[in-house]
């Protein structure tokens, strides 16, 4: 196959398999408990790239040149705003949270970024400017080759 081609399946793959995440699932959906927030933190670091295996996991090298992995979910804004602003200094704010994931049998505690920020711009700020121009559907395509292309593994 063409090289394009594939990065073209395989941004495909990436944003059907993290649409069905279970950790976006309401309560009603998926019959566990709602998710407890047990704390907040932030941490300093830049965008290495994307773990993806049964989820798909942002690895941060913190400042001090340790690596840490944090849960995304799917938040495809979060997402391209992590590649797009790769290598840069970000401050990222995740959760300690008890979750129901069904695949791993209940509740597990993960670590899930909730918001990231690029000098004063935040994702979620970035995201705004981002949909005003342009549907969902063509911010996939512009991003999910870059997110594809970030995989680590």
């Amino acid at each position: 196959m063409k090289r394009p081609l594939v990065l073209l399946l395989i941004a495909f793959a990436l944003t059907f398999a993290t649409a069905m995440l279970p950790s976006q699932r309401t309560f009603a959906q998926c019959g566990g408990p709602p998710d407890k927030i047990k704390a907040t933190k932030t941490v300093a670091g830049s965008f290495k790239g994307f773990e993806v295996g049964d989820y798909m996991h942002a690895v941060i090298t913190k400042t001090n040149g340790k690596e840490v992995s944090f849960f995304l979910g799917h938040n495809e804004s979060i997402q391209y705003f992590l590649v797009t602003h790769k290598g840069q200094q970000l401050t990222i704010t995740y959760q300690i949270v008890d979750s129901y994931i069904e695949e791993a049998g209940g509740v597990q505690r993960i670590e899930r970024i909730s918001s990231v920020r690029a000098g004063t711009l935040t994702d979620a700020a970035w995201w705004r400017q981002q949909r005003k121009g342009s549907s969902v559907s063509k911010l996939r395509t512009k991003y999910d080759e870059m997110v594809a292309k970030a995989q680590l593994n």
